[in-house]
């Protein structure tokens, strides 16, 4: 007992000189108790919170505060102007990632050099090897296959729970189902697989996930992380400090055992059917002509995976506690998709149809940003932060779309209401307004400028797809006596149930939010055909009615 109260009072000492020692690199902004937050952090408070109770009242102020991230003091920005400043000059806010910032964590074993941390001719040149496989026409009919799918097994596991007499219906979570999802669209578009094939491989990256829901180490060694990052050099030392590494490890294994079969299974069938232009055949390619290593082979891969399925998994998941809150807005959006859509919609263009529904993922991209804070970039030289707060080469910058997104001085007294028709109600002007307050920097769940996400177009087409099928088929609401809970995470960017929160890391590279837990009552709909006279002609139409 003894040596532990020295070993805590020593940390404590140490703390306080290294935190003393560094001054913040923007004196005149406010800055962010370090205390407070190593407190918040061995607390396990969930990060929205931490940002409503420690950061909100700050930045709202300045539109920027120091904080304190990885041993060093961090400049996040939220005022829109700060967020274009950033996100525009790409030469002087440079990008960095885990690798270089934390270059012996978990994220940067994890995650690497990859398009998304790189800079200048190494990130042009991963964009030109990987933006044709992520921009490409994707098959709508194999996404909508998957979608349907989907619904049936909603309704499937809701059958499993419903009691015998009436009115004894329980409420199904459904994040486990929409994250098989994810996997299944991920593995047809980008590693060529059909996710029939390979059952075992999916239901391992499914248990990869949960094991990451549980986290990574201790409260306490998180905070002392936060302070002292290279600790997580001598990981070995500490109870569980190499369970993290194992679990990134392990995530990689499983991802190349699905690369070598896409390979295999291309080697085989690759004059009848395999589509030269898919993420896993672009990087084997370059691999093999020797345009990138083995070492930026993995970690693109991994990279491009995290960005594919966690990040649409979330939002869907969102979208659906959403319109289960408000059933006269769901109610609204079936009506849409089943009066503007045919029965087969493989062919039509989804940019350019659906309103409302096109509003409804915008607003849930706002209110639940799936990456809802970065810090990846830093200053490249000596430079002003706006007009008036000069900060020096070498600092870190993080932006917080959140606090963006949810800031009464950008959207309004209503901004954290979910709100759709704040979008409007023609698909030009939503789409016009979409693109607007991207620009601005007043909505970045994609970013912006250069650095723009590449997959955001795909991102909100599988949405719509999945929404659609998902209205078409079902209609839900609250599980009776349930409420969901907006946490957000820094695990590896996973979400994990709040009832087990163990680890909410201040000093991980980004954080993903989104409703956790989503329990949720389903009930069928069914599509059928009905002859109606509209202009003195006998028409056919599509209505959607209760089971």
């Amino acid at each position: 007992t003894m040596l532990i109260v020295v070993v805590i009072l020593s940390l404590a000492a140490l703390t306080y000189y290294v935190v003393q020692k560094s001054q913040p690199p923007v004196p005149d902004i406010p800055t962010v108790s370090v205390w407070k937050t190593l407190c918040d952090n061995y607390r396990r408070v969930p990060r929205a919170k931490f940002y409503d109770t420690r950061i909100r009242p700050l930045i709202e102020q300045r539109g920027a505060v120091n904080v304190w991230n990885s041993g060093q003091w961090t400049i996040m920005v939220t005022e829109p102007s700060l967020v274009t400043q950033v996100f525009r000059h790409d030469e002087i806010f440079v990008k960095g990632g885990s690798i270089r910032r934390i270059p012996h964590s978990a994220a940067a074993r994890l995650f690497g050099v990859n398009i998304i941390d790189s800079h200048g001719p190494l990130w042009k040149h991963f964009t030109d090897i990987i933006k044709p496989s992520i921009q490409r026409k994707f098959d709508l009919g194999r996404i909508r296959q998957q979608s349907a799918q989907l619904a049936q097994q909603l309704l499937r596991a809701q059958h499993q729970v419903d009691g015998p007499a009436l009115g004894t219906s329980s409420g199904i979570r459904v994040e486990n189902l929409v994250l098989r999802w994810t996997l299944i669209i991920f593995l047809d578009c980008f590693l060529d697989l059909d996710s029939d094939r390979f059952p075992l491989q999916i239901d391992a990256l499914q248990r990869n996930f949960e094991r990451k829901k549980k986290g990574i180490t201790t409260p306490l060694f998180s905070a002392i992380y936060n302070i002292f990052p290279n600790l997580e050099r001598m990981h070995w030392l500490f109870p569980n400090g190499s369970k993290g590494m194992r679990i990134a490890d392990e995530f990689e294994r499983i991802l190349l055992d699905l690369a070598h079969e896409s390979q295999a299974f291309a080697s085989e069938e690759i004059k009848a059917r395999r589509d030269d232009n898919k993420l896993i055949h672009r990087l084997i390619h370059a691999r093999h002509e020797g345009h990138i290593s083995e070492y930026h082979f993995r970690s693109n891969l991994k990279q491009v995976f995290m960005a594919g399925v966690e990040n649409t998994d979330l939002v869907l998941g969102s979208a659906l506690w959403e319109l289960a809150r408000n059933p006269q807005l769901q109610e609204r959006a079936r009506h849409e998709v089943v009066t503007s859509l045919p029965l087969d919609y493989s062919e039509t263009d989804l940019d350019h149809c659906l309103p409302l529904l096109t509003s409804i993922i915008y607003e849930t991209l706002r209110l639940y940003p799936p990456l809802v804070s970065m810090v990846n970039r830093y200053t490249s030289q000596p430079v002003c932060l706006g007009s008036d707060h000069p900060i020096p080469a070498g600092t870190w910058v993080a932006w917080h779309a959140y606090g963006t997104h949810t800031d009464p001085g950008v959207w309004g007294p209503d901004a954290r209401d979910f709100n759709p028709d704040r979008w409007g109600a023609d698909i030009n002007a939503i789409n016009e307004m979409f693109r607007y307050q991207q620009v601005k920097g007043r909505y970045i769940p994609f970013t912006s400028h250069a650095r723009r996400c590449l997959g955001s177009r795909f991102a909100i087409t599988n949405l719509k797809v999945a929404l659609c099928e998902i209205l078409r088929a079902l209609e839900w609401e609250k599980a009776p006596g349930y409420e969901a809970s907006l946490i957000t995470v820094r695990v590896f960017f996973f979400r994990f149930p709040l009832e087990s929160f163990r680890y909410t890391n201040h000093r991980i590279q980004g954080a993903v939010m989104g409703v956790t837990n989503c329990k949720l009552l389903f009930r069928e709909r069914r599509l059928v055909e009905r002859e109606d006279l509209q202009g003195g002609d006998t028409v056919r139409k599509l209505y959607c009615q209760t089971c």
